[in-house]
């Protein structure tokens, strides 16, 4: 019994072995195969690199020059209009925005979004591809830099009044980001632009309200093409008669007044148009509630007894250009 049980050692040691190399063949297999495989994705990924890199290339290198819409939009448009993105091309880079912590990449994503969203077309396959928040929530970046590329980019998106809409929860945030950043900087001026964009129409005036005074204090202190854009928004908010009394109530240095016939006809030409905006809104309302309003109100600068406003307009009788007194007639009349 003993013997039979040495004899059937040898093949149970055997069997054993066996055993053990195919274990590990199996182990070394399952292992090259993920090698391969690894491989095969890190090739996939340079392979997408390359292609993402492209067409970033080839979207900053489109030629863009800065335009104002007849209806006071501000925006970019393409030079090549065919050379634009496609929709594979457009997810394709809203995934490496939602996925890089790159700052370069980022910032070269949110150019290259930028400069597509020049497409009415491509306005529309941004907000499907559900990109509008990813760009948006590109605001929250501690980097400046990508701030201001992610406002250049909601500024042309927001040409779109379907993208609008489901920006609105963004302009509390790009109202403060504007008022905070560094005055005359370009975070600044980015942040105007776009809110030029969103106060177009009436729909969010109301979330603008509360930095009406900020607005003012910019055209006395902002550099001319500060005070340009601020003036812009002020006079989109003009339009609207429920913001009258907002505005006529807001406090203003006397240095508002501070223009003349040596100022561009550019500024001018918008001042007097938010002036005589306000006017005629107090016309319309006249016979609702009378105001008392302070004496560092805008109202008692420009229409207060002691105004020295229609001093400045005596002034500027002498101007010659018909434009600008079209606008005056509106205000004297």
């Amino acid at each position: 019994m003993g013997a039979v049980v040495r004899g059937k050692w040898p093949l149970r040691f055997a069997m054993g072995l066996l055993a053990g190399f195919g274990g590990l063949y199996a182990l070394y297999s399952l292992a090259k195969r993920w090698q391969q495989q690894q491989q095969q994705e890190d090739r996939d990924v340079g392979c997408c690199q390359s292609k993402t890199q492209n067409l970033l290339r080839r979207a900053i290198d489109l030629g863009v020059n800065s335009q104002e819409t007849e209806d006071g939009h501000q925006g970019h448009v393409l030079v090549n209009p065919h050379d634009g993105l496609e929709q594979q091309h457009l997810q394709v880079i809203l995934d490496l925005l939602r996925q890089t912590s790159d700052t370069s990449i980022r910032e070269n994503v949110l150019v290259t979004i930028g400069n597509s969203a020049a497409f009415t077309v491509n306005q529309d396959l941004i907000r499907n591809l559900s990109g509008l928040n990813v760009i948006a929530n590109c605001l929250l970046d501690e980097v400046t830099s990508v701030k201001v590329k992610a406002m250049n980019a909601l500024t042309n998106l927001s040409l779109n009044v379907a993208n609008q809409e489901e920006l609105k929860i963004w302009i509390p945030q790009i109202l403060k980001i504007q008022e905070a950043a560094t005055l005359n900087s370009e975070l600044q001026v980015a942040g105007l632009r776009m809110l030029t964009n969103i106060s177009v129409v009436s729909t969010h005036h109301h979330l603008m309200i509360n930095y009406i005074p900020h607005f003012l204090k910019l055209l006395v202190e902002g550099t001319e093409n500060v005070k340009v854009q601020a003036l812009k928004i002020l006079v989109n908010l003009s339009t609207d008669p429920e913001l009258t009394h907002d505005l006529l109530c807001a406090q203003v240095s006397p240095l508002f007044l501070l223009f003349d016939n040596t100022i561009s006809k550019e500024f001018l030409i918008r001042m007097l148009v938010f002036i005589a905006n306000l006017k005629e809104n107090m016309n319309l309302l006249h016979d609702s509630v009378p105001y008392e309003y302070r004496v560092e109100s805008l109202h008692s600068v420009i229409f207060g007894n002691s105004s020295q406003f229609f001093q400045k307009i005596a002034s500027l009788m002498l101007y010659q250009d018909p434009e600008v007194r079209q606008y005056m007639a509106r205000i004297i009349v």
